[in-house]
């Protein structure tokens, strides 16, 4: 794959160079000879510092969300940087969630007892399905420790291929308010999204309930246009209300 076929539906604003592409990376640690470099604003540390040390290790491309283009290999300037780690990682696994009916789970409690119930209810109608969440990942036959409820952007897609190589056709999974913000999901077609509660959790992050509300609401932003197909709500709950009206 070649630098500007994984730029393929990305939102770029000037970009140069066209070498072949061995793999994606956004830590400057991990970086091997051939990958393509994203460096991005982080809400502590902005990955754009690191492009010398990314270049040093082999990228022979970088995505950057930053002001300069990286002098001596091939650049791409994008206006979110997020985003573009979502498209990028989508496209270089050959965009395994469009073979996928994914159903996203969002809520601050019962999200793992949903998933988990999800799962065996999918097997038990001869689904293939794989599971992420808080508890654990599984993924081709194999259970996998969670760093994250929802991965990050470029191993939610690894997780989704490998998925799609073992025969999965379903995955449930949990998608956090901090993943909703961060855009770990941006880019994936959700076929159900649920929705449990809404209690006050997570307020150090979010810092009020209305911000906290507004990140679960991401999941189901584009409802009217079609996706995800289907939404589930506990309307029990006056947030889920809110959201039958926003639907």
């Amino acid at each position: 794959m070649n630098f500007l076929e994984i730029l393929n539906g990305v939102e770029v604003s000037a970009h140069s160079g066209n070498p072949q592409i061995t793999g994606v990376e956004y830590d400057s640690r991990r970086v091997k000879p051939g990958n393509v470099f994203v460096a991005m604003r982080g809400e502590s540390s902005d990955g754009n510092r690191f492009i010398e040390q990314a270049i040093s290790a082999g990228a022979v491309a970088v995505v950057t969300d930053g002001d300069l283009a990286p002098p001596h290999v091939a650049w791409a300037k994008v206006p979110h940087g997020r985003r573009a780690l979502a498209a990028l990682s989508a496209n270089f696994y050959g965009r395994p969630a469009e073979k996928l009916a994914i159903t996203g789970i969002t809520g601050t409690n019962g999200k793992s007892t949903t998933a988990f119930l999800l799962e065996s209810i999918l097997q038990a109608a001869g689904r293939k399905t794989s599971l992420l969440g808080t508890i654990e990942y599984h993924v081709a036959g194999k259970v996998l420790a969670a760093p994250h409820t929802t991965p990050e952007p470029l191993e939610l897609q690894r997780l989704f291929r490998d998925a799609v190589e073992n025969g999965a056709s379903e995955v449930a999974m949990e998608v956090s308010s901090h993943a909703l913000v961060q855009q770990r999901t941006f880019g994936i077609t959700f076929d159900v999204a649920v929705f449990t509660n809404l209690t006050r959790d997570h307020l150090d992050y979010h810092e009020t309930m209305n911000e906290y509300f507004s990140a679960k609401r991401i999941l189901f932003a584009r409802t009217l246009a079609g996706w995800p197909r289907v939404a589930v709500l506990n309307t029990d709950d006056e947030s889920g209300r809110q959201l039958l009206d926003f639907c």
